[in-house]
């Protein structure tokens, strides 16, 4: 019992050291010399679902609201433009994947050149039950590839994805209706070509989109609209897993994906998200919901790699690829 005693003793010694440690490290980023560095960790961390509070206890409410401020996307009010993408020739149906690296990420493309091939699938009926991961939505509708789609509830990080923030249009049939507000919306009209704004459910409507999924522009800001790279100040949204869909002129749609919290990939920023795309050549393109909700699958594998512990988070929907 004695031996047991000091082996944790000398466990609790080194776990309070490194709390200790821990805090200190914190503190000189948040506090320390370098200013950009604590806007970075800042915004960073307000992504995340598990530790959005530490910058709380560093900076007021006014000083936090400056730091947002001062590392955004510009939202566009600009609306797409369909004449600048050619969806005529779906001849092509092959699908490329490539591996991408920055100096803090590494990330996966998605090249589907037939547009008529992407979708929004659904974790289910949207019953109050919760979400699932993108592979089962994947394998529900024989889907060969996906990623997560559309943002949901998740108030002080407890939300379980099973109910969408916005309204759900799939395969021409409206799935969830909310109060009918407009939101920042991702949709593909009948002739196959993406479009991004914010638009009502009744707006969808009116314009024939045949699916569509909603995000919230703070943590899932549209990229690139008409050719057009939106303006990042600062930081952006700081280092995080990232999920971005994106059309290129000749109808090829881009999905993208990046790594983040982990040693070997710390995450990307929007910045990084707009080149990415921009070298793919997308006309347009938006952020869906990162974090632990960014998947991208293929064949029923995972071509990303989750951060968290527990796996893939469960989300409401995803845009799926046909066979």
């Amino acid at each position: 019992m004695k031996i047991v005693g000091r082996i944790l003793a000398i466990i609790g010694a080194f776990l309070g050291a490194f709390i200790v440690a821990l805090v200190l490290a914190v503190l000189i980023v948040m506090k320390g010399p370098s200013r950009n560095a604590a806007e970075l960790f800042t915004m960073s961390l307000r992504e995340t679902s598990a530790l959005y509070w530490i910058p709380n206890i560093f900076f007021s409410e006014e000083e936090l609201q400056k730091i947002v401020d001062n590392n955004t996307v510009k939202a566009s009010d600009e609306e797409t433009d369909t004449e600048m993408i050619d969806t005529t020739d779906t001849t092509n149906q092959e699908i490329e994947i490539f591996e991408i690296s920055g100096p803090t990420y590494i990330g996966d493309v998605m090249l589907i050149h037939d547009p008529s091939r992407v979708f929004v699938g659904n974790k289910g009926e949207y019953d109050g039950s919760g979400g699932t991961t993108v592979d089962v939505i994947a394998e529900r509708y024989g889907a060969i590839g996906g990623i997560n789609g559309g943002g949901f509830y998740d108030l002080n990080g407890q939300g379980n994805g099973g109910l969408p923030d916005g309204f759900v249009i799939s395969e021409g049939g409206l799935c969830y209706q909310d109060d009918g507000t407009p939101h920042a919306a991702i949709g593909f009209t009948e002739d196959n070509k993406m479009i991004i704004g914010f638009y009502s459910y009744y707006d969808a409507q009116e314009m024939g989109l045949r699916d569509c999924v909603c995000v919230q522009t703070v943590y899932a800001p549209i990229l690139i609209v008409n050719g057009e790279e939106q303006e990042v100040s600062g930081a952006g949204g700081g280092l995080n897993p990232r999920t971005a869909i994106g059309q290129a002129a000749d109808g090829t749609i881009i999905f993208v994906t990046t790594d983040g919290r982990q040693a070997n990939s710390v995450g990307a920023t929007f910045s990084d998200m707009i080149k990415i795309m921009s070298d793919y050549g997308a006309v347009n393109a938006a952020s869906l919901d990162g974090g632990s909700s960014t998947q991208m699958v293929y064949y029923g594998e995972f071509l990303n790699t989750p951060y968290a512990l527990s796996g893939a988070r469960e989300v409401p929907n995803a845009f799926l690829v046909r066979e």
